[in-house]
């Protein structure tokens, strides 16, 4: 797919990658969705901002309701969703 904003994919994809490979942590993986979240501003791309939106609100839930033991499990799909949706 040609995205309006490569970069902010591309960024998005690697960030995802580090936190499925256990490099990164639920905190800098929601940070990373929020930034590409707010970076995307087109309308053609609406969608994505959208699912990004929901994703971070869906990490945000899990930090506060989910055991900390548990937290990677729950969050583990979301990120497998993005980049389903972003590859």
């Amino acid at each position: 797919m040609d995205w309006i904003y490569p970069d902010v994919i591309n960024t998005l994809k690697i960030k995802c990658n580090c936190f499925l490979n256990k490099e990164i942590g639920v905190e800098e993986i929601q940070s990373s969705i929020y930034e590409a979240e707010q970076q995307i501003l087109a309308l053609d791309e609406r969608w994505l901002r959208e699912m990004l939106f929901d994703a971070e609100n869906k990490i945000e839930l899990s930090i506060y309701t989910i055991d900390s033991e548990q937290l990677n499990l729950s969050v583990d799909p979301i990120i497998v969703n993005i980049l389903k949706n972003i590859s």
